[in-house]
């Protein structure tokens, strides 16, 4: 029989935010009794049936009266009066104390937005334009200030039902915002010179020199675009649509995707090579390796890009769709976000959905559960003017704030995954409590920018062992880690899972009460043809709509590199996680579970607020300053600044300084910030932290790093500490082993037999050109 992972439980959603409305909804989405208030003023129409589907509607005096529900969300970090084991959800702008960020906590996504590097550093094809900032109407910091609340209250339900206290928890929702950021934010050093990434979207002289005359159209600056990384550029189809592969960071999928296109033998003879990076002596190689596509000459690029320009303009969208798919390449159609909400495998995945007794369609649920299917139907609000009587389970004593450490100590992950979402989702869970060992393969696909770039960041609070799974001797130890786990995170579809040999028979008989989050990229409640299509964070931009969105119909621009959909899907990832293990825990049984989430989900969540009404034209496009003439981006002497007014212009600031802009504009009635960089952040708040943004360096295996500390959580009124240092990949295989009873023996055996590898995938070293 199915049950909703947050059956029984009760919500008094006081919060009337984004933020807060959204994190309701998700615990609504999962069975939640979640009530809130139904103002008079709201016309219950577009945004707001979806933020208060399947929700019960109270006026506001009624909603006070439900002092007994088991989770309360606010608006602020005030608490209110507490029972013992009642857990709180505030939401602010900043973390309490904040002193050196001046915003009020109801200050607007538009404003925090500008002090994270949003309209600087996400727009990295629109600079190619000429804008130095571009504005992006996504409500960033809300969103996902909305899934990290909804984490940390499933988290808190795990610590409740193991001490039977409540939790008080603030997340401010500029800290959530920097959550989207920790690639961008970070340094590093210490890497092996052969493993250094090239510059991503680094710029030629031969492209510079080509800009002026490219600006002049968008035919010229997509071309240019195509030129300075093929394999995920946008190509017009025989019936004039724009499609895109994305296989830049894997080679494998680099290669599949010539022998779709039958240019093989054509890049073969124009000297494109595909070999290991991970072996220093392909060094040699890198100007014209598949493997490293940001290192290859311009030349060769521009030859690749012509000859796929002219491949793809030989049939129709739909044939290279079905091409690609049966070749198991990511590929898709550039849409807008309206255009994939009408397409049949988005209403067909019930990624799309029209609730009960609504007549417009809206995004569905965002994570999914085996336990709870069938899911019963979304629903329109429920309102009533009476609230129910609550038969309390709450104690009444007072709760005095002593700090709980971390909810999710003692649990422990087992984390297979790659590139940014599924490591993300184990990351935070890291920072949540949990031990993570984090397993890659011996053999990777994907280019170091990747596993050991970006994976140092997310890898933070994790052990690292690289195994071949496909060995006798890996299987067996990936076998055993998988008994020990309470989460296992993958991200692979179907196919991929069956491949590695873990459906959920296997695992259910090594492990029945392992949860096992499962990160696709298409999939939604329901199944769809789409289900088994790989995916990347840039191929759902464009199919969902963000690209056309972020730049036109006629010329797609990525929204930044992971922060758009990547981090956020991560996230969800781990709500759904935490939503199992909670379930579990209450539940008292020894079942695990099986937790989905996609890459479509995150970007599908992103755009919720354009679900009914695009944003306004001043919003859009690579030139995009706000959305209207009351709230806009001003250039300044010596920068930029974004201001809004709730009424009348926008004080003139042109001749002004950015602290004096920023002054003035407030004295003038109006609310301004500066627009910084994400370099910017790091220079001064490295150098003097606060309350809500900080960085740390630290060096663990001789790797070097400069990152975030994680601020996004506070629980009973302290930030969570931070994660251990991230290290090298594979440097704690023999620690892990050990620990699951191998001797030196063994571990010597099972590295000779290539079941384990090297830290940094040295066993790589001097193999065969074409390895």
């Amino acid at each position: 029989m199915s049950q909703s992972p947050f059956a029984h439980l009760r919500v008094q959603q006081q919060s009337t935010t984004l933020a807060g409305r959204l994190a309701g909804l998700l615990l609504a989405d999962q069975g939640a009794e979640v009530y809130a208030s139904d103002y008079p003023a709201n016309a219950h129409e577009g945004i707001d049936e979806y933020l208060d589907r399947g929700k019960t509607l109270l006026p506001v005096a009624a909603l006070e009266k439900l002092v007994d529900a088991d989770i309360v969300i606010i608006d602020g970090d005030r608490l209110p009066s507490l029972h013992l084991n009642q857990i709180t959800l505030g939401f602010t702008a900043v973390a309490p104390g904040e002193h050196d960020i001046d915003v009020p906590d109801n200050a607007s996504d538009d404003l925090l937005n500008a002090l994270l590097g949003f309209y600087t550093d996400l727009g990295i094809t629109s600079r190619l334009l000429g804008p130095v900032v571009t504005y992006t109407p996504l409500p960033l910091c809300s969103i996902y200030a909305a899934v990290l609340g909804a984490c940390a209250v499933s988290a808190a339900l795990v610590h409740r039902q193991k001490a039977g206290v409540g939790t008080a928890i603030v997340v401010p929702r500029l800290a959530a915002g920097l959550s989207a950021i920790g690639v961008l934010a970070m340094k590093l050093d210490g890497l092996k010179s052969h493993l250094v990434p090239p510059q991503l979207l680094g710029l030629p002289p031969e492209i510079i020199a080509a800009l002026p005359d490219a600006r002049k159209t968008e035919d010229g600056m997509l071309r240019l675009l195509n030129e300075l990384n093929p394999t995920a550029g946008c190509y017009r189809t025989s019936d004039g649509k724009l499609v895109m592969p994305v296989t830049t960071v894997n080679r494998r999928l680099a290669q599949a995707m010539l022998a779709v296109l039958n240019l093989e033998d054509r890049a073969e003879d124009a000297g494109f090579l595909n070999v290991t990076p991970y072996d220093p002596s392909n060094v040699e190689y890198a100007d014209h390796n598949l493997a490293l596509p940001q290192a290859i000459r311009n030349d060769l690029n521009v030859q690749l890009a012509q000859w796929m320009t002219e491949t793809f303009a030989t049939r129709t969208a739909d044939d290279w769709e079905c091409a690609f798919a049966k070749a198991h390449v990511p590929f898709g159609t550039v849409n807008t976000f309206s255009e994939w909400m009408a397409s049949d495998w988005a209403r067909a995945s019930a990624l799309v959905t029209t609730p009960l007794h609504l007549t417009a369609p809206q995004i569905g649920r965002s994570v999914f559960l085996d336990s709870a299917r069938p899911y019963p139907p979304l629903n329109a609000p429920n309102r009533t003017d009476v609230a129910p009587y609550f038969n309390s389970r709450l104690e009444r004593s007072a709760l005095e704030l002593v700090g709980i450490g971390k909810p999710l100590d003692g649990y422990a992950v087992l984390d297979l995954a790659n590139v940014i979402a599924g490591p993300a989702c184990g990351r935070l869970l890291a920072e949540l409590g949990a031990r993570v060992t984090k397993v890659d393969t011996t053999r990777p696909d994907h280019q170091p920018v990747v596993t050991v770039g970006w994976g140092a960041e997310a890898n933070q609070g994790k052990d690292s062992i690289l195994l071949d799974a496909k060995t006798p001797s890996g299987r067996e130890v990936l076998h055993q880690l998988i008994t020990c786990a309470d989460i296992v995170v993958m991200n692979e579809t179907d196919e991929g899972v069956r491949r590695l040999g873990l459906t959920r028979e296997v695992v259910a008989s090594l492990n029945p009460r392992a949860v096992v989050v499962q990160i696709s990229a298409f999939k939604g409640e329901q199944p769809s043809e789409w289900d088994d299509r790989p995916g990347y964070d840039p191929l759902l931009q464009a199919i969902t709509g963000i690209m056309s969105r972020f730049g036109t119909s006629n010329l797609p621009l990525l929204h930044g590199i992971a922060s758009c959909v990547d981090y956020l899907t991560g996230y969800l990832g781990a709500f759904a996680a935490l939503a199992a293990l909670q379930a579990r825990e209450r539940r008292g049984e020894q079942r695990g579970d099986w937790a989905e989430t996609s890459l479509a989900a995150g970007a599908a969540l992103i755009q919720m607020p354009f679900q009914w009404q695009p944003p306004a034209p001043s919003a859009t496009g690579p030139r995009a300053t706000g959305p209207h003439d009351r709230a806009t981006l001003r250039q300044v002497r010596d920068g930029w600044v974004f201001i809004e007014v709730d009424e009348g212009a926008i004080p003139d600031t042109n001749e002004l300084n950015v602290q004096e802009a920023i002054a003035f504009a407030k004295y003038s009635g109006a609310r301004a910030v500066p627009v910084r960089s994400i370099a910017e952040l790091r220079t001064i708040f490295l150098a003097k932290p606060s309350a809500t943004i900080r960085f740390r360096s630290t060096t663990r295996q001789g790797l070097q790093t400069t990152l975030l500390v994680p601020t996004w959580f506070q629980f009973d009124g302290a930030p969570l500490p931070a994660p251990f240092k991230p290290g090298r990949p594979g440097a704690d295989a023999e620690t892990i082993l050990a620990k699951l009873g191998y001797s030196q023996r063994d571990i010597h055996r099972m590295k000779a037999e290539g079941a384990v590898g090297e830290t940094d995938w040295m066993h790589l070293e001097h193999h065969a050109v074409r390895n």
